[in-house]
């Protein structure tokens, strides 16, 4: 209940605190949109070069660095130790829901079912939130349901409570504690940085770059939605980046800009940074489908209903996670200049090199790590700085399969150049049927070019479409004279094929595995005439179902 009435007040308590930053930054002051270094660094603020330190986990200053006018306004030292109290609870298949306290001391190590052979996972919440809350259970329960290793949740309620500037504070000093306790089983109980993964939400996600920013050789990070607010747009030792682990993968799902309620980061601060539904607006995370919220009280209690109201983009990062641990369904993202060019269909395929990779779990079974050309680090840091794109469904099971739709317009002499219209497509498999918006408003078509679109769907056709009807309505739109059909016009869309595209999941030696299947039209003529309102039928008789090694685009 506690939890609830905390996410209830997250919005309110981030607004009081830091209403002025997050104003200013939502256009022109982010330095990573202009391109420019922006140094607006103020040396006569409050703790300006102080020192401060914590007994045996060494110290933390405040230096011109952690400021920026704009950015990082105000900055406060943590709370003390005792205030935070954070606590580190073992879970393993020994014991799976009772969990052990663990800390940096020998006898506490030694009885608890640590097992330092295994990998280790440990689970970062974020502002206002606990370990209590049902995200941490559920991922906790995945994990060991997929492996036999260690999860280690960490527990820093005490200081993740507002204000907002004093919690951003706080994680620095629980990024300290974590190091500590890594450190502290290398030295002594010889367990290997490599077998160690941080998973973190919101500021569990920074406190996660700062803990393995002091750990040589951490395997792992993975970011949920990293905080925007005090860390967007500033030096890379003050918020998570690539350098923290030798992997850092990053889903970003709410980065629309504080301003517009939107808690996560925007700017790329990964290895692999990836933008399911462009990373700002989630399916099914509507507010104004007001539904939604009874629904989810009813299911899934008062704390849930409590997220999809305050925060549904900001936890859906966690959500596509927990779903990607056990899943077959790969959730592959492309590498994109924009989520729209992603859309259209131009950027597909898999090329060599860190063109595609899994989101998620499976994030270290990418294409460039499965290659043996160069080493995955390498490949890694070519990646830094770019955007994998990808959609999902709006509610479990998130993960959806891919497919590229092309459809390819004749041009006879009685055409229009152009007709305005809305395109529907079914698509017929053995394994199943799929129906789908190819075109989600009026959109222009100009006869003799091809329209192309990505179809996203949780049926996984299997690279085998039999058979497509594609359905026509025409669209008389006041605003385009040339489309009222007051005494006549040719209001008939020509398609002289549709090519179907699904990729499947890059692996070793899959290069590029992409599926294609042409259908044409199942008459004489070249083309398939649909009248207004109409249906024309497709099917694979131009050509067989072939496996392609290289992208048609």
């Amino acid at each position: 209940m506690k939890n609830s009435y905390r996410l209830l007040w997250l919005s309110v308590f981030l607004a009081a605190e830091i209403c002025f930053a997050g104003i200013i930054d939502v256009n022109w002051s982010r330095s990573d949109k202009l391109g420019i270094e922006v140094n607006l660094n103020l040396p006569w603020l409050p703790f300006e070069n102080e020192t401060r330190c914590y007994d045996e986990l060494g110290c933390l200053n405040i230096t011109r660095s952690w400021y920026h006018l704009i950015n990082r306004p105000f900055n406060v030292f943590p709370l003390p130790r005792s205030v935070i109290n954070t606590r580190f609870i073992l879970y393993t298949r020994l014991n799976p829901y009772e969990g052990q306290i663990v800390k940096a001391k020998n006898e506490s190590i030694e009885r608890s079912n640590l097992d330092i052979d295994k990998k280790t996972k440990f689970i970062i919440h974020g502002f206002i939130d606990t370990p209590l809350s049902n995200w941490v259970k559920d991922m906790r329960d995945e994990l060991l349901k997929a492996e036999d290793l260690n999860v280690i949740v960490v527990d820093w309620a005490g200081g993740s409570l507002p204000l907002y500037t004093q919690a951003t504070a706080n994680t620095r000093l629980v990024g300290l504690e974590l190091a500590y306790l890594i450190n502290y089983l290398v030295k002594n109980y010889e367990m290997d940085p490599k077998n160690v993964h941080i998973i973190g939400h919101s500021l569990g996600a920074h406190t996660a770059g700062y803990a393995g920013s002091l750990v040589p050789g951490l395997a792992r990070i993975t970011g949920l939605d990293p905080a925007e607010p005090y860390f967007q747009g500033m030096p890379s030792h003050v918020r998570l980046d690539p350098s923290d682990a030798e992997l850092v993968d990053v889903i970003h799902t709410d980065g629309k800009g504080i301003i517009f309620l939107g808690y996560g980061m925007s700017q790329p601060c990964g290895h692999l940074d990836f933008y399911p539904n462009d990373g700002k607006e989630q399916p099914g995370c509507d507010i104004t489908q007001t539904p939604l919220v009874p629904l989810t009280l009813i299911r899934d209690g008062l704390e849930e209903a409590s997220r999809v109201l305050v925060a549904c983009n900001h936890v859906r990062a966690i959500k596509l996670f927990i779903d990607s641990i056990n899943t077959n369904c790969p959730y592959i993202g492309r590498q994109c200049s924009s989520f729209k060019q992603f859309m259209s269909g131009k950027c597909f395929g898999c090329k060599p090199g860190m063109s595609c990779a899994v989101m998620g779990y499976k994030a270290d079974t990418s294409l460039g790590f499965l290659e043996n050309e160069v080493q995955p680090q390498e490949k890694l840091q070519e990646a830094v700085g770019n955007k994998y794109f990808l959609t999902t469904g709006r509610e479990y099971p998130f993960c959806q399969q891919a497919y590229r739709v092309s459809v390819e317009l004749a041009k006879p002499v009685y055409a229009e150049d152009w007709v305005q219209g809305r395109i529907k497509a079914s698509m017929f498999s053995p394994n199943g049927v799929i129906k789908a918006d190819l075109t989600p408003a009026e959109t222009k078509l100009a006869h003799g070019s091809t329209y192309t679109t990505i179809v996203a769907n949780p049926i996984d056709l299997a690279g085998n479409v039999r058979k497509v009807e594609l359905s026509w309505v025409y669209d008389m739109n006041v605003l385009e004279p040339k489309t009222l059909c007051l005494f006549w016009c040719n209001d008939h869309l020509y398609v002289k094929s549709v090519v179907v595209d699904q990729l499947e999941l890059p692996g070793r030696g899959k290069r590029d595995a992409k599926f294609t299947n042409k259908l044409c039209s199942k008459g004489k003529k070249q083309y398939v005439d649909i009248s207004n309102n109409g249906r024309g039928t497709f099917l694979d008789s131009c050509a067989v179902s072939v496996s392609e090694k290289s992208d048609r685009s």
